[in-house]
């Protein structure tokens, strides 16, 4: 009789745990996904450890015995309210905390204080959600020159001629790129994963926990830059095909388990110089609620999700789809300037999710650069269908930056708008890039102030459509900078009034 009541109990864990996981389908895809792009697979095995390690506190937290608390229900309003904000925004990492926020509620609303006894597996589980995107590309470029410089070095010791320009490794007889794979950032997340279990387990002290902690990004580079200096006498000994290919990968591999085992190496030494044992503490009994309580937080929490996950889903579908000229009028001759239409593939469109776009190429036989118009166009922006910054495409695409700023062009007599300006270099070509996003009357060059925007019209106007606006340059060393700025300028001048007849 006892085991069937406590078997009903846990159906009140079940119950609303999977009406949860149901209503936030729509993120999870998308969290999916992201798992299977980039460094974030490791991801896979976070929801894995965090049911182990509650299982592993089965005998010191009774999970049957409810002791829930209203706070679960605020906690639960808060991560909806955050997942709006994402959703509206863009925000693609706000749905996600939203959603791991949704399953702390859950655990407030089942236990109450008591949770604070869970808190390491929910830490644990805070790692389903990926890097959001800016920390990504902010990480993985000084990783990346970090990572350059110590395989140089490495290389120079063992006495080969190595030239270094940013991540390009140049042997004299090929070159290596040091791309995002190879900085380092691959291992660092589930290295800090790994990081909190390894201390978890074996480390009591702060200092011992947080010298662990500094080593994390220090063998993740030493690794990745062993790895590139390996590739590189394979290259040097005419071992070509070790460097490529499925050895190319495997290396990766077998460098992540070398750095795992000598990051519990330096665990085991800290634990040794420790030498303080640990008992789990058990948690402390607590009167149970009634069950008739339980039920009302258990039902109330039902209704917000419902509620709340109905609201996710249909708010951005009653925005306003404004009325626009099709593109297909867009004029290719400018101010001088004679242009033709590209086209896209449908890989690209894809990953661009543009409702229309503008790709054309515009030439002056009195000019040596020639002139790039981008414009992908949103009927409506939210979470995996906006507009974004261009530079993780533009620096994918083995561009560098050599300086970056911001123009003020006089488009009236009475009004000037931002144009964000990037100098770029590859070989011996010669980018001068310029961009700004173009929504609702409004030009924004900043991606925080373009977020805000889209939040707060979605919100007061029912509106997020707008394009980004992307006009290149491409040269050689024949022209000076000055020179190439201010044909860019002028042609963006003339660009304007086009772009305020296309786009409302």
């Amino acid at each position: 009789m006892e085991n069937r009541k406590i078997n009903k109990n846990y159906l009140w864990i079940l119950i609303p745990l999977l009406i949860l996981l149901i209503v936030y389908i729509p993120v999870i895809k998308k969290l999916l996904h992201r798992w299977n792009h980039g460094d974030n697979s490791y991801c896979y095995l976070v929801p894995f450890i965090f049911f182990y390690l509650c299982w592993e506190k089965r005998k010191h937290f009774d999970f049957s015995l409810f002791s829930g608390s209203y706070i679960g229900l605020f906690l639960l309003l808060f991560a909806i309210c955050i997942s709006l904000i994402g959703s509206l925004s863009s925000l693609e990492t706000f749905l996600y905390f939203g959603f791991y926020l949704s399953i702390v509620s859950l655990g407030f609303i089942l236990y109450g204080k008591r949770l604070k006894y869970l808190a390491f597996p929910f830490l644990i589980l805070f790692f389903i959600i990926p890097l959001p995107p800016f920390i990504n590309r902010l990480l993985t470029f000084k990783l990346q020159l970090l990572t350059s410089s110590l395989a140089v070095s490495l290389i120079r010791l063992s006495g080969f001629s190595v030239f270094q320009e940013g991540n390009i490794i140049d042997l004299g007889i090929t070159q290596l790129q040091v791309v995002e794979a190879c900085s380092g950032l691959r291992y660092f997340m589930p290295m800090v994963l790994l990081y909190f279990l390894i201390s978890y387990y074996f480390l009591r002290g702060i200092w011992f926990r947080i010298f662990l902690f500094i080593s994390v990004p220090l063998v993740c580079i030493v690794a990745n830059a062993l790895r590139i200096y390996l590739l590189a006498l394979f290259h040097f000994k005419g071992l070509k095909e070790l460097a490529e290919g499925f050895s190319h990968h495997f290396a990766g591999w077998l460098v992540f388990i070398l750095a795992s085992c000598f990051l519990l190496l330096i665990a085991l030494i800290l634990k040794k110089l420790e030498g303080e044992k640990f008992e789990i503490k058990k948690s402390p009994e607590i009167k149970p609620i009634k069950l008739a309580q339980q039920k009302i937080y258990i039902f109330s929490f039902l209704l917000i999700t419902i509620i709340g996950g109905i609201g996710l889903y249909f708010f951005p579908k009653t925005f306003f789809i404004t009325k626009k000229i099709d593109f297909s009028s867009f004029p290719l001759y400018i101010n001088g300037w004679y242009g033709e239409k590209l086209v896209l593939s449908k890989k690209i469109l894809k990953s661009l999710w543009a409702d229309e776009y503008i790709y054309n190429i515009y030439r002056r036989d009195d000019f040596p650069g020639i002139i790039y118009v981008f414009i992908p166009y949103y009927k409506y922006q939210t979470a995996w269908h906006t507009a974004h910054t261009p530079q993780s495409c533009i620096l994918g695409g083995g561009w560098f930056i050599i300086r970056s700023g911001e123009w003020k062009l006089k488009v009236y007599s009475n009004k000037f708008i931002p144009i964000k300006y990037m100098w770029l270099k590859k070989g011996n070509e010669y980018m001068l890039a310029t961009y700004f996003f173009f929504e609702r009357g409004r030009v924004i060059v900043s991606p925080w102030w373009h977020k805000f925007y889209l939040f707060w019209d979605g919100l007061t106007r029912r509106r997020t459509d707008g394009a980004l606006v992307r006009v290149e340059m491409l040269l050689n060393n024949n022209i000076f900078s000055y020179q190439a700025e201010n044909e860019l300028k002028k042609f963006l001048l003339a660009l304007w009034p086009i772009l305020n007849k296309f786009i409302i």
